[in-house]
């Protein structure tokens, strides 16, 4: 029996937080591709000691091969493209399909985080319902 202690889908009030990278993966719901990344509060406090956040990126394709490592693409019109730009401005950047995701580890970044208030089909989802989410990351001497 494994026990779960996780909590990635956590709720706290609407701000900016000091995160750090935790980990990522892949999902392809419908043919629409996105890389979900999994970041930690930096302040941990007891209650949110396990929580992880998420922020959920659309990639243009990703695919798994025989032994488990995944090609993926984004163009450069996508958020994740801008977003790298922003947190790694010196960077130069040959091939948009081989960003090392890695460089985001042990990086403490600023995050704006905010209410999932609606569902799927932008219906307004009940109090009880909602969960943070991670709409924007900064790095921290550039807050918004």
């Amino acid at each position: 029996m494994s026990v779960w202690l996780v909590d990635d889908e956590p709720r706290i009030k609407n701000g900016v937080y000091p995160v750090i990278y935790h980990s990522h993966y892949f999902n392809n719901n419908f043919n629409k591709y996105t890389l979900v990344l999994r970041f930690q509060l930096a302040e941990l406090n007891e209650e949110h000691k396990h929580s992880l956040f998420s922020m959920w990126l659309p990639i243009k394709y990703f695919e798994k091969n025989k032994k488990g490592r995944v090609k993926w693409v984004v163009s450069k019109n996508q958020n994740l493209a801008k977003m790298w730009i922003k947190l790694f401005p010196n960077q130069k950047v040959k091939r948009w399909d081989r960003l090392p995701l890695s460089q985001l580890k042990g990086l403490i970044l600023m995050a704006t985080i905010k209410d999932g208030k609606t569902d799927y089909n932008q219906k307004l989802k009940p109090e009880a319902l909602r969960i943070s989410k991670i709409y924007e990351l900064n790095l921290p001497d550039c807050l918004p």
